[in-house]
This record gives structure tokens, sequence and C-alpha cells, in this order.
């Protein structure tokens, strides 16, 4: 249980009991969860959508993207224009993009990326509420989510001292 809290805690920002700083172990139990806080915030999302249905569909599909994002607390809108900025700006060197990575500004590539993809939700996101296909709005979460289990199995930990790396060394493989 503690673990399913630890990975609410970090990909979400509902308002929980706070937990003292986990052990490194129950960081990387706690990514096992993932698929789990992506299917609460599916349903979170369907039920808002349903609830916004009376509205007009740019209207709804604009606000259930609000919703996900401060759901979110946008965390990996961050991550994408960090990736972004650093892809455009590191040519290649590994000490440039990861000095990039760790900037707290945006740049020009960072903040056209997530222009981009915050379009590409809300079109998403008006498609999907106008056809009423509420298991995609539940799954999408569930997916990504599922996403970050199998790439921190997979790949290797660029940072180590990134935000993810005790989670990423302390994933128990066979249960991913």
């Amino acid at each position: 249980m503690r673990a399913l809290l630890v990975a609410l805690q970090f990909l979400t920002r509902l308002p929980l009991p706070a937990l003292a700083l986990p052990d490194t172990a129950l960081r990387g139990r706690s990514v096992l969860y993932y698929p789990v806080v992506g299917l609460l915030i599916g349903v979170l999302l369907a039920t808002l959508a349903w609830l916004l249905e009376p509205a007009s569909v740019p209207l709804a599909a604009a606000l259930v993207l609000l919703g996900w994002v401060l759901l979110t607390g946008g965390r990996h809108l961050d991550g994408l224009a960090d990736s972004a900025d650093a892809w455009a700006g590191g040519h290649g060197d590994r000490e440039r993009t990861l000095a990039i990575m760790k900037d707290a500004a945006s740049g020009p590539a960072g903040v056209s990326a997530l222009v981009l993809v915050l379009l590409l939700k809300f079109a998403a996101l008006a498609t999907l509420l106008e056809l009423r296909h509420w298991p995609a709005l539940l799954l999408a979460p569930v997916l990504a989510r599922a996403a970050l289990v199998f790439l921190l199995w997979s790949t290797p930990y660029v940072r180590s001292g990134g935000i993810g790396a005790a989670q990423a060394a302390n994933l128990p493989r066979a249960g991913a």
C-alpha cells in the first residue's frame, strides 16, 4: 500500500497525507503501481468529461486538458520541454545535453514542443469527446504510465542523480 501512495505522490498532485521520504527500495517498488495510477487518472478524466457533456466539445476538451495538467502537476510537460531543448541544443555532446536538461529555463525548442503536444492532446480529446469514446480516455493514462515502467526497466538511466534514478535502479525486474 505504501508503494501505491509513493506512486500517487510522485505522479499526481492529489492531496495525500505526507509520507516520510521513502527509501530507495520503496521508490523502486512504487514504479510497479504506475499503471494503476494511470487508471485512476483516466477514471478522473473520464468522470470530468462526463460531467462536462452538456458543454460544447471544444470547451469540454479544453477543461479536461486543464484538469489533466493540474492533476499531474505538468511534470511530464516539464520533462518534454527539457528533452526537446537538450535534443536541439546538445549537438551530440552528452555533458552539454545533460546541462541543458538540468537548466530550469525553457528555450524555443521546449516551448514549441509544449505547444504542439498540448494542441495535439486538445485535438485528440475533442475527437474522443465528440465520439463519446470513453475507453480511450481511460486507457491513454494507463498506457503512458505502463510505458514508463517499460522504459525504466529496459533503458539505462542517463543521470545518476536524476529524479527517477532511484526508481530505475530499484525497480523489481521480475515484477516489471
